[in-house]
């Protein structure tokens, strides 16, 4: 019979024992990332809170700026955001204004000693810009805001509409990293999920785009969801051997799908092939890793693999751990210092208060002083670990002993074993559940801190 250890937290259940953990520690996985939700409200000027909380960041301490483009040519049935169509003339106004955006946060920053390390374009899809376009946004990029001489800028996107003037222009203009949505090689898996381009052409696209990319030394990424229906063990290996076999590709992702409500593959559920339960999801995972690690890629954390020294995967992994992130765009969001910020998501309030020479933020949240700590704990469990000894430096106090509890229930669960060391190892169970024991690390640590 199955137990269930004694519980974790209010409203999130503990891991239940069982002789197949990768499948059965817990009944679903949990979405929303560990401290995401947490917070009060801020009130009055959120410009003026920003440029405080940019002012007293040491200089050193990593910062990155994401840059959103909301627009689609098309929206593929997973995707949970889908905003706006592409038009041409919507995204020539838009970029005018991010363009503002983006000149008006570096005045901020340039009263300060800050330096961007990472800046990433995410959407939406941004290479559905025009070539004019994005040309414009990566000058300005580099022109007002303060980027170190190693800062990684990547452009996510995907193939289709994706042509060699825009590939050389962002190339030209300092992008050195792409991220292209592939989610799978299969062609009649993709068509059935909104994805236009066949088998054949994604591959000679992306050999294509690695070899314009040589000169300039920018990496190739590409992003590979397992779960998606129709898709089984055959298939997902197939992806996979593509990817590694087929393509000159420099780093590779994947991910589990994740069924967002009000998305149209949660509507056509009924009509597709079946998809993978999330017992069956936990075998692809473990077929995936099993086959990466026997790969000559380099596992950079728990769904990011790195072909060579090209892919350092700096914004993902740094976005995870709360490391300071300027919000740009509409719908961008990002942190500072001790607050989140969230831009305006309605394109029309979003230039409106561009005119009026504003910062547009639509609202912000302080983030609780816990999170200090356990966002390196969530960092850690990111590179498949728990470093104890760290954990009690960044909180200034011991942590071991109040730890222990939920460190043995995960341990009994078959989530984390222990060499003997300060550094506790996630299991392969323990690396396909990382998002539910990231929330639950979070539970654990805010309940120490806030109780002393």
């Amino acid at each position: 019979m199955k137990k269930h250890p004694p519980g974790h937290g209010r409203g999130f259940p503990p891991p239940k024992v069982s002789d197949q953990p990768i499948a059965e520690a817990f009944e679903r996985k949990f979405a929303i990332h560990a401290g995401m939700l947490a917070g009060q409200k801020c009130e009055g000027d959120l410009g003026n809170l920003l440029q405080k909380e940019i002012e007293k960041t040491p200089p050193k301490v990593p910062a990155m700026a994401y840059i959103h483009i909301p627009f689609c040519c098309s929206r593929c049935h997973f995707c949970g955001f889908y905003a706006e169509s592409s038009v041409p003339e919507t995204m020539a106004r838009y970029t005018q204004a991010l363009v503002a955006d983006i000149a008006l946060s570096g005045e901020h920053l340039a009263k300060t000693d800050q330096e961007l390390r990472a800046v990433y374009f995410g959407g939406g899809t941004p290479t559905d810009l025009s070539a004019q376009d994005l040309s414009l946004l990566l000058q300005t990029v580099r022109k007002k805001l303060p980027l170190s001489e190693d800062c990684e800028i990547t452009i996510e996107g995907r193939l289709f509409g994706f042509n060699d003037e825009k590939v050389q222009v962002v190339l030209d203009n300092g992008a050195n990293r792409f991220s292209f949505g592939v989610q799978s090689f299969n062609t009649q898996i993709r068509q059935q999920v909104g994805r236009k381009q066949p088998r054949e052409e994604v591959i000679e696209r992306l050999n294509h785009i690695s070899k314009l990319s040589e000169p300039h030394n920018a990496a190739v990424i590409i992003d590979l969801i397992y779960g998606l229906p129709g898709q089984g063990t055959t298939e997902w290996l197939q992806d996979i051997d593509c990817a590694i076999n087929e393509t000159a590709i420099h780093g590779l992702d994947l991910y589990q799908i994740n069924m967002i409500p009000g998305t149209p593959l949660a509507d056509l559920k009924e009509k597709l092939p079946s998809m993978a339960t999330l017992q069956e999801q936990s075998h692809l995972f473990s077929l995936g890793r099993k086959k990466m690690l026997e790969s000559n890629f380099q596992r950079l954390s728990i769904a990011h693999w790195g072909r060579d020294s090209r892919e350092h995967n700096r914004y993902n992994r740094w976005n995870k751990t709360g490391a300071n992130c300027l919000p740009l765009g509409s719908g961008a969001g990002g942190c500072w210092g001790t607050t989140r910020f969230f831009q305006h998501k309605d394109i029309k309030l979003y230039q409106e208060a561009i005119l009026e020479g504003k910062k547009p933020l639509a609202g912000a949240m302080s983030i609780p002083s816990h999170y200090a700590v356990t966002s390196v704990a969530i960092g850690q469990l990111e590179q498949q670990c728990l470093d104890i000894t760290e954990l009690e430096h960044v909180a200034g106090q011991p942590l071991r002993q109040k730890l222990q509890p939920i460190l043995e229930q995960w341990g009994v669960a078959g989530l984390l074993r222990s060499n003997n060391t300060d550094r506790l190892q996630l299991t392969e169970a323990g690396e396909f559940w990382v998002v539910n024991l990231q929330q639950l690390i979070d539970m654990k640590l805010k309940a120490i801190l806030c109780a002393t």
